[in-house]
């Protein structure tokens, strides 16, 4: 059984939000692009009864080495937050050198951190007619300044994540994230 120390290269992601943001599915799809750039990963969910409303959160360890360290008691690497009760209830679990990748449109922020990433992923969202993308956006840009898994692998767990139909849609919410900061 692994002790639950956090290795060097090991990364944890934790994204949260509220239900129906697609806070499981993002952090499926990072897991699905480390796999596939040869890391490891494992992720989590936990979620509360209601189908949408309720504080929903999933994390993912990403790392180098064969065994992961698992269950998590360190602090968290990278926080992703959809929402603000969400942001408002995780953000004290980051690192010091930790980032914090933010929906502006939903999220305020008012702490010291100096790495908080803010992407207006709603507005975004509404420019691809989709409110439903928000999180492959905020995904593109945590991405973006992470390099956690490479954009091929992330363009190619998006593409075996979805129906056909949605596959381009998503992909061009994950590259405006990409490319907004």
């Amino acid at each position: 059984m692994n002790s639950g120390k956090i290795k060097q290269n090991e990364f944890i992601v934790k994204f949260c939000g509220l239900g129906g943001m697609g806070v499981i599915l993002t952090s499926i799809i990072l897991g699905k692009a480390a796999l596939y750039d040869n890391k490891n990963a494992v992720q989590t969910q936990s979620y509360g009864p209601e189908q949408r409303g309720s504080i929903v959160t999933s994390d993912v360890i990403i790392s180098d080495e064969d065994l992961i360290s698992f269950p998590i008691d360190q602090k968290l690497d990278f926080l992703v937050a959809f929402s603000q009760d969400a942001y408002n209830s995780y953000k004290q679990k980051v690192k010091k050198k930790g980032s914090i990748f933010i929906n502006s449109d939903l999220v305020k922020i008012n702490s010291g951190y100096t790495n908080i990433f803010q992407i207006p992923a709603s507005s975004i969202a509404q420019e691809l007619n989709n409110v439903k993308v928000v999180n492959l956006v905020v995904l593109g840009s945590l991405i973006k300044i992470t390099n956690l898994v490479s954009k091929e692998s992330v363009i190619k767990a998006i593409t075996n994540s979805f129906i056909p139909r949605f596959v381009d849609l998503n992909i061009s919410a994950f590259n405006k994230g990409h490319g907004y900061l």
